[in-house]
């Protein structure tokens, strides 16, 4: 991307992208850099993830849907030559400026389906912005770090220092501002387990981060993983 998104360009797009949804009588909730700049981490976003919480839809007819409810989306071909997909996208003001819209499903890159009634709502530029909640959010972060680490493509591997700076930064606001509540399960189970494998992982690389994973149930140790699929996170005001 030749240039940087503003913070102000970026609720733009979001609200637009939650309005037509909204108006389609579909709940979604975001994942991604938004989420987690909404939550409090510093990095601005340059893109939307916007997991939509339905089965009724293909991917590519909510496309669809959007660029008919709002001229301002609009779709291009994919640069892969063999993708059957087109890519979503945000006209932003000024000259050939705009930001990149995942519409995502449930199950897609292992997105865990959220309740509803399980959407964090956090005011932002006097709009509330639906929220993936904060561990599942963290979980799939730590997902991306290690596909990124993994990817044969280089271009893949050189996001990792910042999913490990993300990550870190999510831990502190972890310690800070969040901590296990009430035990509800909602997380799918093959969902905690890969997260476990993963966080021992990510603390044999950073031992640093274990006080931190240790809040949100888990640590090195199988023995002392807590069933984190039965923690519901609070959110401090």
């Amino acid at each position: 991307m030749p240039y940087s998104v503003l913070t102000s360009e970026i609720d733009i797009a979001t609200r637009a992208t939650v309005t037509a949804l909204e108006s389609l009588n579909l709940d979604c909730c975001l994942v991604g850099s938004v989420a987690c700049f909404a939550y409090g981490m510093s990095r601005t976003p340059n893109d939307i993830d916007m997991v939509v919480l339905t089965s009724r839809y293909t991917q590519e007819r909510l496309k669809s849907f959007l660029v008919h409810l709002d001229a301002r989306f609009y779709l291009i071909a994919s640069k892969d030559p063999s993708a059957t997909y087109r890519v979503l996208w945000f006209r932003l003001p000024g000259y050939h400026r705009s930001c990149k819209v995942d519409l995502l499903l449930p199950g897609i890159m292992n997105i865990p389906s959220v309740d509803p009634n399980r959407v964090v709502l956090v005011e932002l530029s006097s709009t509330d912005y639906p929220l993936m909640p904060f561990l599942p959010l963290l979980l799939l972060k730590l997902q991306a770090w290690q596909d990124h680490g993994e990817s044969p493509k280089l271009f893949m591997r050189q996001k990792q220092p910042t999913d490990v700076r993300d990550i870190q930064e999510l831990l502190q606001l972890a310690e800070q501002k969040y901590a296990t509540a009430v035990e509800t399960p909602y997380l799918p189970e093959s969902f905690v387990q890969a997260g476990k494998t993963r966080v021992r992982k990510f603390i044999g690389m950073y031992p640093w981060s274990e006080k931190q994973w240790k809040i949100l149930g888990f640590s090195k140790s199988d023995a002392t993983i807590a069933q984190v699929n039965r923690h519901k996170v609070t959110y401090a005001a």
